[in-house]
């Protein structure tokens, strides 16, 4: 059984794009609805990790491009720009901040609420971006356990990889 996970036409390599993609949506969605009350739930994180999860996204969704353009003989023995260890951790790095910004929105919505400054709409806006950032780190975890997973099948078992004949699906 030949197991093909990091050339650049893989459907692992085709998931953790997708799922980049997802994260580019869902992140400005975030952003969006944060600066619906102007970011003071956040304290201005979210605009501020949107910008670094958009960087983050983009550089390797170019990186992955890149790969598809080289031929196999470029590519034999060489990691997928999603396998290597800097992405891998930068997922969890800002899956993790994305978690601190949970407890902020929270505690700012209680500071805030204490205080009666919450209009309606905003409470409705922060009860929305607490659920969207959720998935934000949801999204973030996937990508960073699909990129660990091409990792290992690269690095673990590099006699599976099918350098040979690879291309995109038909």
């Amino acid at each position: 059984m030949t197991v093909i996970q990091n050339n650049p036409h893989s459907k692992l390599q085709r998931q953790i794009d997708q799922f980049l993609w997802a994260s580019v949506i869902f992140t400005s969605a975030v952003a969006a609805v944060s600066l619906m009350n102007m970011g003071r739930l956040s304290l201005f994180i979210v605009p501020c990790l949107f910008m670094i999860t958009l960087a983050h996204n983009f550089t390797f969704l170019a990186l992955a491009s890149r790969d598809r353009k080289k031929s196999s003989d470029k590519l034999a023995g060489t990691l997928a720009p999603t396998a290597s260890k800097l992405n891998i951790i930068f997922c969890w790095v800002l899956a993790g901040f994305w978690t601190l910004t949970i407890l902020i929105i929270i505690i700012t919505s209680v500071l805030i609420m204490g205080a009666n400054n919450f209009e309606a709409w905003e409470r409705l806006a922060g009860y929305i971006e607490l659920a969207m950032v959720v998935g934000e780190i949801v999204l973030m975890c996937v990508i960073a356990k699909k990129c660990m997973t091409q990792r290992k099948h690269t690095i673990i078992q590099p006699e599976q990889v099918d350098w040979q004949h690879y291309g995109p699906p038909v």
